[in-house]
């Protein structure tokens, strides 16, 4: 209620009278720091590992509004606005004092669009999470701690790159749900990797335009939840190279076999059509692939949340020189105690085991001091961490 009222008040301040009286305005947020170890030990090339070091952190933490208006007839205007906050350093940039968190430290700089809705659903246009989520799958390290494994799914496992991620100028249409289905698509003209290099550079002389597309369909019905995610991310080329394709699908299935507890999975399938090779010569291009199988659980007991995560990655394939032991494994175990509905402590240990030609690392939200390459490869990244999160 007081939440509600700090926001009434934000909105007469800012808006004019006749317009606040048909509209409301919610501010919300979350707070998630803690203190952890970090380390990045075992690199097949020499000096390339990271020695164990102690941090403050803060991952995930924001600040957003959210504005609907009833307009008549089963119509609604909504706008949301949710900025990334570094609590822990008051500025954009990661754990490494240099990668820069881009999900923090500027208006907007989280899922912020604007749109129109109706029983017909809603079409909405901005900043928006394209392949980025597993919805209710598996939200270990999106919603619940300070990372997981689940984080090599929606964008850090280096050698085959996702689709896309929280993207940047995207229109997308999203459907009212049926019978316990919904669905939406995305589409961006630009894409995600191509924002500040096509604009007034595009001349269309020996140019082929980026363009991302993507579909996300989510069922859940009685203990049963299901996502499917199908994008494809065609890059700015310049002849003669070749137009870059990033390709992904992702499935997902879920049972929730208690109230607060589920048993879920994902599969995920990447292809990057005409990459830049590798490990083979510079200036050849190969079409690389890699599947991932991911295994979740969630379990409530009383106030408590315990969390598991196993995922596993198959060989890179497709690579025009190609040095085998390629894989990946990552694991996360945690449990988190509810000190009130809102607030939570919880202790985390998250580990990837990478083969000696591979450089997978927890890199969302910057919060790796590491930040793995191609020259740490080989390295496996660690992270025992205490947090406390509140939601408001």
């Amino acid at each position: 209620m007081q939440k509600k009222l700090l926001a009434l008040a934000v909105a007469s301040a800012l808006a004019p009278a006749a317009a606040f009286a048909q509209s409301t305005v919610e501010i919300y947020g979350r707070a998630n720091l803690g203190v952890d170890m970090y380390e990045a030990k075992g690199s097949t090339v020499d000096g390339a590992s990271f020695k164990s070091r102690a941090r403050v952190w803060d991952q995930g933490s924001r600040l957003g509004f959210r504005v609907n208006e009833s307009l008549g007839g089963g119509m609604r205007a909504f706008v949301v606005i949710e900025t990334g906050i570094n609590i822990d350093r008051g500025d954009n940039l990661g754990q490494t004092n240099t990668a820069v968190n881009a999900s923090s430290g500027f208006w907007a700089s989280r899922a912020s669009y604007a749109g129109i809705g109706g029983d017909w659903g809603d079409v909405r246009f901005g900043r928006q999470d394209v392949w980025w989520s597993n919805g209710v799958i598996a939200q270990q390290g999106a919603n619940y701690i300070n990372t997981a494994a689940d984080s090599l799914t929606t964008g850090s496992f280096q050698s085959v790159a996702v689709p896309s991620t929280r993207t940047p100028n995207v229109a997308s249409y999203n459907s009212p749900t049926f019978g316990g289905f919904n669905a939406s698509v995305y589409w961006a003209p630009n894409g995600s990797a191509d924002v500040s290099s096509e604009g007034s550079a595009f001349t269309g002389t020996g140019q082929k335009k980026a363009n991302l597309f993507d579909i996300t369909a989510r069922y859940t019905g009685g203990p049963f939840r299901a996502q499917l995610d199908w994008a494809e991310h065609k890059l700015q080329s310049t002849d003669p190279a070749p137009q870059r394709k990033d390709d992904g699908l992702k499935v997902g299935l879920g049972w929730a076999y208690a109230p607060g507890s589920q048993i879920s999975a994902v599969f995920e399938k990447l292809t990057n059509k005409d990459a830049p090779t590798l490990f083979g010569a510079a200036g050849t291009f190969e079409e690389r692939k890699v599947d991932m199988w991911l295994l979740n659980w969630e379990h409530t007991l009383g106030q408590w949340q315990l969390l598991a995560q196993y995922l596993q990655t198959g060989q890179v394939k497709g690579l025009n020189a190609d040095p085998g032991n390629t894989k990946a494994k990552a694991y996360t175990v945690a449990a988190k105690y509810f000190l009130s509905k809102r607030t939570g402590v919880y202790a985390s240990y998250n580990k990837i085991t990478n083969e000696a030609n591979a450089w997978a690392d927890y890199t969302g939200g910057a919060v790796s001091s590491a930040n793995l390459v191609q020259a740490n490869r080989g390295a496996d990244p660690a992270i025992m961490a205490l947090g406390v999160m509140h939601n408001f």
